[in-house]
């Protein structure tokens, strides 16, 4: 989603004749578009910003802006902490940047402005944004507000301005995305829409929550081929007593049943997820549920984290009953289990043919080429002459280095 906000940030600027500097040293204003998922992510974005005072001491006229996430959570502290910058915007005000920059620029009719694209072939596209769920650790509800969600005449405008300009893989973009609903139509109602838009090939969703999956959704999902069999389906933990302290709304079960139904459909249908180590008051019993929950999913991989605390969630008021080493053995203990499946999982792809669409050639070697698999593995593949982004080819997968697939283009 920050990806996608700043893609649509620049496209607004642009619109307004802004265009982008050569650099930071050449810039008429810098900007920041930061997130605040995470502390980590907060702690990056100052230290990235502080390191832009010196510019501001040496020109004056520079302006710096800090937008975001950020923005919103930590509001009239972030001009004490950092007295240097000019302005802040939360997300819920981006349309007013423009008017920010240049005081006589004329209101902007914001349905007409889709994001830069930051490629030829495959672009993020934001359905909706905010969260309804209040997950006990998130900040989310907070920075981004209740859930609102893009007409479908909108989004397939947009979806059909990225296919003129050759995408042929979309991302649809939502903190709850299969939560959409809008004028009578469900998230399974819009990937029927966007599944007939002339043009794409590929389609892909991020971020569902497990709780908001239906039988609807499911028979779309292994019904419709252009839904690549991928999905990121954020779990957090396998024990049902801490998903309740998460205010998750979903038990083991309930999560374990969706896997079920995809894999059932195709062994390789390739699900990631989220976890987090060390929640407060998680005994050593629930944490070895979590990693039972690891072995029973297979995931293809994961994205794992220590917990740590965010200020105005209501987690942060429950005591801690480990030490940051304590949740840091747990981690540790989870990316090991991880990497074994990972490989696993990996070593089930071997021999297979697999359409993938090109994306780049590989900066280690130039005569090779990068590719992702519908169910989101990466290839490395021999170049050949006719190779060009965006373009899909067939190839048979022969190797494995690390985690990366090594294939070979038919014909």
């Amino acid at each position: 989603m920050n990806e996608y906000d700043s893609a649509r940030l620049a496209a607004l600027l642009e619109f307004h004749g802004w265009l982008p500097a050569i650099n930071t040293e050449k810039a008429d204003v810098i900007l920041v578009n930061t997130c605040s998922v995470r502390a980590k992510a907060e702690e990056s974005a100052i230290a990235r910003i502080k390191d832009l005072k010196p510019l501001k001491n040496h020109s004056k006229a520079l302006k710096i802006g800090v937008l975001g996430c950020m923005a919103k959570n930590r509001g009239e502290s972030l001009f004490k902490d950092l007295p240097f910058i000019d302005f802040a915007l939360a997300p819920n005000e981006y349309e007013k940047l423009p008017q920010t920059l240049n005081s006589q620029l004329s209101t902007l009719n914001s349905k007409n402005i889709f994001a830069k694209l930051s490629n030829n072939y495959s672009t993020f596209i934001a359905i909706q944004s905010g969260c309804n769920m209040k997950c006990s650790y998130c900040i989310v509800p907070y920075v981004r507000g209740m859930e609102r969600y893009r007409e479908p005449d909108s989004v397939i405008r947009e979806i059909e301005a990225a296919v003129a300009k050759g995408v042929s893989e979309v991302t649809l973009l939502g903190q709850t995305v299969n939560g959409y609903r809008c004028k009578g139509l469900s998230f399974a109602g819009l990937l029927k829409l966007v599944a007939d838009v002339k043009g794409i090939e590929r389609i892909r969703f991020m971020s569902p929550h497990p709780k908001l999956y239906t039988g609807e959704l499911l028979e779309i999902l292994l019904g419709e081929p252009k839904i690549a069999p991928h999905v990121h389906l954020p779990a957090q933990s396998g024990s049902n007593s801490i998903l309740k302290k998460m205010k998750r709304q979903y038990t083991r079960e309930n999560y374990l049943s969706i896997v079920e139904v995809l894999r059932s459909s195709n062994p390789l249908y390739g699900i990631t997820t989220d976890v987090i180590c060390g929640y407060p008051g998680e005994t050593e019993d629930e944490f070895e549920e979590t990693l039972m929950l690891l072995r029973e999913a297979q995931f293809d991989s994961a994205f794992m984290f220590a917990y740590s605390s965010r200020e105005g969630t209501s987690s942060a008021l429950e005591k801690e009953s480990l030490t940051e080493a304590q949740k840091k053995a747990r981690l540790q203990k989870t990316i090991d289990l991880q990497h074994k499946i990972t490989l696993e999982r990996t070593k089930l792809m071997l021999g297979r043919c697999e359409k993938i669409l090109l994306e780049k050639p590989s900066r280690r070697n130039s005569v090779e080429w990068v590719g992702k698999t519908g169910n989101f593995r990466k290839v490395i593949v021999p170049s050949q002459p006719n190779f060009r982004e965006g373009m899909y080819v067939d190839c048979v997968i022969e190797g494995i280095k690390g985690h990366t697939l090594r294939g070979k283009v038919n014909g």
